[in-house]
């Protein structure tokens, strides 16, 4: 299994090739980039070509791309507006556009805006959500990019078993589910959540944290069950990457001794 980081630890910085050496020198394999750095843009397509590039001559493999498009407008897969809903898909398209640049790859997206079922329009929401996201993912599946939907720690998809039906009603192959263990610390447990979606599995937001707060710790430093999630993993037998999303820059060093140790005492 490659042990894989997030761009997002160092979040301030461009990304670039230079940045891409840090990671690599830290024995990570594997990497997320996310659109919080300066000067992202998902129209710059000469520059994911580039950094494609940089990626190959570093021969870093390139996981995920985590998008935020909400950040940049009020942009709804879930919305009932029709014009809110083409620009919507125009900026999906956008992120797959910058994903096939980079060498394809996954889009990872927790901005799903479904109400709760006892709450006004759900039906209608959800309904927009699973047709516009099948939409994209059409539009995605021959330039090789697929599409992970996150749980989140208060929302429609903080529970497991919600994402797993999404899945069951999009059908689509390119659609899968990425298990955010510090989100699901927050609401129950990580370990049962990486086994109700089994199957759908197909990237990971691995961090800590006390049960409390979205703090991003090293795993081992809150309360995660880690023993139980390698477990988990292997019993449902997860073919991806071992990804982790850290906030702090100086745990970079720490990831992959900090993998080795959780992936061999659950060997």
């Amino acid at each position: 299994m490659k042990i894989g980081a997030s761009t997002i630890l160092h979040r301030d910085r461009p990304l670039n090739w230079t940045l891409f050496k840090e990671f690599q020198e830290a024995g990570i394999e594997s990497l997320e980039l996310t659109d919080y750095h300066p000067d992202f843009s998902f129209t710059d397509l000469e520059t994911f070509t580039a950094l494609r590039l940089a990626l190959e001559d570093l021969s870093l493999h390139l996981n995920s791309l985590h998008i935020h498009l909400e950040i940049f407008d009020d942009y709804d897969l879930a919305t009932l507006d029709t014009a809110q809903r083409d620009k919507t898909l125009i900026a999906y398209r956008q992120a797959v556009d910058a994903m096939e640049a980079l060498g394809g790859g996954i889009l990872v997206t927790h901005h799903i805006q479904i109400p709760e079922p006892d709450e006004p329009l759900h039906a209608e929401k959800r309904t927009a959500f699973v047709d516009n996201l099948g939409t994209v993912a059409e539009y995605a599946a021959p330039r090789e990019v697929s599409f992970a939907v996150e749980n989140v720690p208060r929302g429609y998809t903080r529970h497991p078993s919600r994402l797993v039906q999404l899945m069951t009603d999009l059908g689509a192959p390119n659609v899968g589910v990425i298990i955010d263990t510090g989100h699901q610390n927050i609401v129950d447990d990580p370990v049962e959540a990486l086994r109700i979606i089994g199957e759908h599995l197909i990237t990971l937001h691995l961090h800590d944290n006390q049960g409390e707060r979205d703090e991003h710790l090293l795993p081992g430093r809150g309360t995660v069950d880690w023993d139980g999630v390698v477990g988990a993993l292997d019993e449902i037998e997860y073919p991806g990457v071992f990804m982790y999303e850290l906030s702090r820059p100086e745990d970079l060093a720490e990831i992959r001794p900090n993998a080795e140790a959780l992936l061999k005492r659950g060997a």
